[in-house]
């Protein structure tokens, strides 16, 4: 067989190759933190792990490959091992979960053991894999000298193809394949590509290949010691810094674009891509068989343009929000508008980090072929230089997370970054005598310290403005310069975590509101949000009034954990927080959390709230979950059945189960996804409109008694009543008035359908598309017991609601409004639409009863089922649901009546 043919077949395969990589990356990752949770150290810990293991083999296969007797069909049972383990790995990840709850368990009050059990299991579960994937590089290159002259520039194209195969892997991974297929269903077949490769590879291995044609050679590469005045030591030493720069690179693009587009799963994917992309496009150009090598000179170049290239985007940040603030407003709300707003925010993290990737990226594999190429011992060489390169993004990473931003911030990392780059140019300049790479090198160098010293007055405001929540229909030219006069900035801290910052308008152009923003996403305020964190805290206290432990997920602003210190019989409150500087951002709001964290029955963990239950022996009469919006990466995970199970396992009997969800950026299909995965573990559900777009769910798998003389108990406290008084509820009976839906009906709500799982994350890959269409969800307008559904309602609750005055209602939806547009229509006189506080509002449906209309068979049933007639009721739901499928309404009803009167149902 050719060698050309051969060549190519091998370029193929290894482009897929490095596809299946960073799916694995991708879905190892997702597993690993389902198992030790999302904090940034069990992050880093994972992603030490997978790139250590790749180090690892590079370094010793590299060794290896140079002796390898058939390195191709070598390298083809390498690919074949990395397949199969991809099949074994959910059976190997559920025996480590075991492990890591028996032995976490007991170490779960220490800190650094605990993160270092994390780490032992991490290395236990990637190692072997990731040794694997380090090997196949330098044993393609082992092959590659055997059989072309020019085996250097061959493997830094191989490099190349392989990094842009792992631009493909991500985008599917990151867009198509976990959504569509789950965790488990794309291990398998990103496991059976791996066997694919393998066995062509193997049987290729087997092939005589023959010369290349006379056109096809190259002109034989000597040993870099001969022709060029880079060392051996300071190759290894400018791509173990040129890894850790562009990884630390990487990780403030990443947070920087997250802030700019949205902390979504699809964000985090599209940096990915165009880092890998701009690394693979640089390599490339370094491995074309024109290009001529000119080392030392030309990493001087590569790495200048870098370092300015990355200063004058700091420079010029506000100008590139404003183009994509001004490219998103002619861009559609719209499905196929989603897919050219992806397009778009490519395109500028390629401009952003493509570039610079390229230029620094390019460094390894023109080391590759200046002083690896021409040595006798290619594989090993190529193993020593990727094993420098590969420790020093884990370097890179480690720096530029848990040094770099702490410690002087987000913009200047970047500075540090770039001054690194420009002075590592000077002195390779300076090292080949190079008059013009030095005034180069050293104007880049000045360029960047002029970063330190001016134009960063405007970073803080631009950064923590949630520019990704806009929805302009048109570009307005000052609107950061009105941010940054009318909000002041009370606090801002870029970490490891997140960048976090607190803020408060001047009351005149912006709200006086002081709020908790996340990435640039407000996460809790002090008065917009002040009504769902507070029904957060108090509503499973007044529903269970002899609760005495509590676990709160996430603190935020601290408000909803502070709410439970007006209820003297609360013995101990758990709070999981694994950002740590929202921790710190939380004192500001102290005037309205109650100083929570300074209650001695106060715990908190700077943990993952998932791995604190997990590890936690406590049970609780609460656990209130108030995480943020399902579109952020990593939320998803705490909407799962899985995690609904695990907090089950840890409420005592009749304990509650306290949930946030939001209606707004939502369309219906999420917002019954979220529902339905929470009554499949807690069947018995209320759902509380808290105020405009917030929803709260209580969930148990035991009724409780939903009373006001039960809530009355809890009202005697004057810190309760006090609370109450001020968010315009002034009695039990109001409270009652923001019930949606209560434990009889809030269960039947959504029938069989999707879930969240950990295993097919659906929601964190809907999420950012409902997100983005900006619509608000109005389904549960249909099945509100205030309006539409007051048949349905319990009686007892129904009187009571009707007895409030006028007065008492507007109170309630005064300061605070409400989820249901058409509650507040017909509260204003707007609409005719029924309402419990209208009197004789319980109207029938404009078509007369007949068999032949749904909507009066479904109202006839509503009507003899709140008359007790069960029967009458069956048959008149399904009679409606016979003539129309899909009559939610009937379904509703049905559902409700197969609870009540299951004997009804049984043949």
């Amino acid at each position: 067989m050719h060698s050309r043919k051969i060549g190519w077949l091998m370029l193929g395969l290894f482009f897929c190759s490095g596809g299946t990589a960073l799916v694995y990356e991708v879905v190892w990752s997702k597993f690993l933190s389902q198992m030790f949770g999302s904090t940034i150290y069990a992050q880093t810990v994972v992603l030490a792990a997978f790139m250590g293991g790749l180090a690892l083999g590079n370094k010793l296969l590299g060794r290896w490959a140079d002796r390898a007797a058939q390195p191709l069909r070598a390298y083809g049972f390498l690919e074949i091992a990395i397949g199969i383990y991809a099949f074994l790995f959910p059976t190997l990840d559920q025996l480590a979960g075991k492990l890591f709850v028996s032995v976490g368990s007991g170490i779960l009050d220490q800190t650094l053991l605990l993160l270092a059990w994390k780490g032992l299991l991490s290395v236990a579960l990637l190692l072997g894999p990731t040794v694997l994937m380090g090997g196949t590089l330098p044993l393609v290159a082992a092959w590659l000298q055997k059989f072309y002259d020019d085996a250097g520039r061959r493997s830094a194209l191989f490099y190349s193809i392989n990094s842009l195969g792992a631009v493909a892997g991500a985008g599917l991974a990151g867009f198509w394949l976990v959504q569509n297929l789950g965790l488990v269903a794309t291990l398998q077949l990103t496991g059976l590509v791996n066997v694919v490769i393998g066995a062509t590879a193997g049987w290729l291995g087997t092939k005589p290949i023959s010369p290349p044609p006379a056109a096809d050679q190259s002109v034989p590469e000597v040993a870099a010691e001969n022709n060029s005045p880079l060392g051996w030591r300071l190759a290894c030493f400018i791509v173990a810094l040129t890894g850790a720069v562009s990884m630390a690179l990487e990780v403030l693009a990443s947070r920087s674009l997250a802030m700019i587009f949205g902390s979504s799963l699809q964000s985090f994917a599209v940096v990915l891509m165009a880092f890998i992309l701009g690394i693979g496009l640089g390599s490339a150009w370094i491995a074309s068989s024109r290009r001529k090598i000119a080392d030392a000179k030309l990493v001087v170049l590569l790495l200048t343009f870098a370092a300015a290239w990355v200063t004058l985007l700091v420079f010029n940040l506000a100008h590139w929000v404003d183009f994509y603030r001004i490219a998103r407003t002619g861009i559609a709300h719209s499905s196929v508008g989603y897919f050219y707003h992806q397009l778009l925010t490519i395109g500028i993290a390629l401009a952003v980090l493509g570039l610079p990737a390229a230029c620094i990226g390019a460094v390894l594999p023109l080391m590759i072929r200046t002083v690896a190429g021409g040595t006798a011992h290619l594989g090993t060489r190529l193993g020593a230089l990727l094993t420098a390169n590969t420790l020093g993004a884990v370097g890179g990473t480690l720096v530029a997370g848990f040094v770099l931003m702490p410690l002087v911030g987000l913009r200047n990392a970047y500075g540090v970054l770039a001054l690194v780059l420009a002075l590592a140019a000077l002195l390779f300049a300076l090292r080949s005598h190079w008059n013009v790479g030095k005034i180069f090198a050293a104007a880049a160098a000045v360029f960047a310290i002029a970063l330190f010293l001016f134009g960063g007055e405007g970073w803080r405001w631009v950064m923590s403005s949630g520019v990704f929540r806009g929805h302009e229909k048109e570009f307005v030219r000052d609107a950061m310069s009105q941010r940054q006069q009318r909000i002041k900035i009370l606090f801002y801290e870029d970490a490891a975590d997140a960048t976090v910052s607190v803020e408060e308008g001047d009351g005149l152009l912006a709200a006086a509101n002081r709020g908790l923003r996340v990435n640039g996403k407000t996460d809790a305020t002090a008065h917009a949000d002040l009504n769902t964190q507070m029904l957060l805290g108090h509503l499973p206290l007044l529903a269970r009034p002899e609760s005495k432990e509590v676990f709160v997920f996430g603190l935020g602003s601290g408000i909803s954990a502070g709410a439970l210190r007006s209820y003297p019989g609360i013995e101990k409150i758990v709070i999981a927080e694994n950002c740590e500087p929202v921790i710190r951002a939380s004192k500001f709001f102290n005037e309205w959390n109650r100083d929570i964290l300074a209650d001695p029955r106060t715990k908190l963990w700077h943990e993952d709230a998932r791995t604190v239950l997990k590890l936690s022996a406590q049970n609780y009469d609460a656990i209130v979950a108030e995480p943020s919006n399902p579109w952020t990466a990593g939320i998803g995970s705490v909407f799962s059945q899985e995690f609904y199970q695990l907090a089950a396992s840890r409420l005592k009997p009749g304990g509650i189960m306290v949930q946030w969800f939001h209606l707004y950026e939502m369309h219906d299909g999420i917002v019954e996804l979220v529902l339905r995965t929470f009554t499949s573990v807690f069947p018995n559900v209320e759902i509380w409109d808290s105020c405009a777009g917030d929803i709260v769910l209580l969930g148990s798998q035991q009724p409780w008694e939903s009373s006001p003389e039960v809530f009355a108990k809890s009202f005697a406290i004057p810190d309760v009543r006090d609370t109450f008084e001020k968010l315009g509820v002034h009695s039990p009976a109001a409270l009652f008035a923001r019930q949606l839906a209560s434990q009889r009906t809030a269960h039947a709500i959504t029938g069989s359908g999707p879930m969240q799982s950990d295993f097919f994350p659906v929601l964190e890959y809907a999420a950012p598309y409902a997100f983005y269409l900006g619509e608000n969800s109005r389904m549960l307008e249909k099945f509100d017991e205030r309006t539409h559904q007051q048949l349905l309602a319990p009686a007892e609750k129904i009187s009571q609601l009707r007895a409030l005055s006028g007065a008492e209602v507007a109170s309630v939806f005064s300061t605070y409004s409400s989820v249901s547009i058409e509650l507040l229509a017909a509260l204003h006189g707007d609409r005719e639409i029924p309402c419990v506080f209208i009197t004789n509002s319980v109207s029938a449906p404009t078509p007369p009863a007949t068999e032949t209309n749904a909507a009066a068979l479904n109202f006839a049933a509503s009507t003899a089922l709140n008359l007790g007639d069960s029967p009458r009721a069956a048959q008149l739901a399904a009679r409606a649901l016979q003539l129309n499928p899909d009559d939610a309404q009937a379904a509703y009803l049905l559902r409700i009546l197969a609870r009540e009167t299951p004997a009804l149902f049984q043949k």
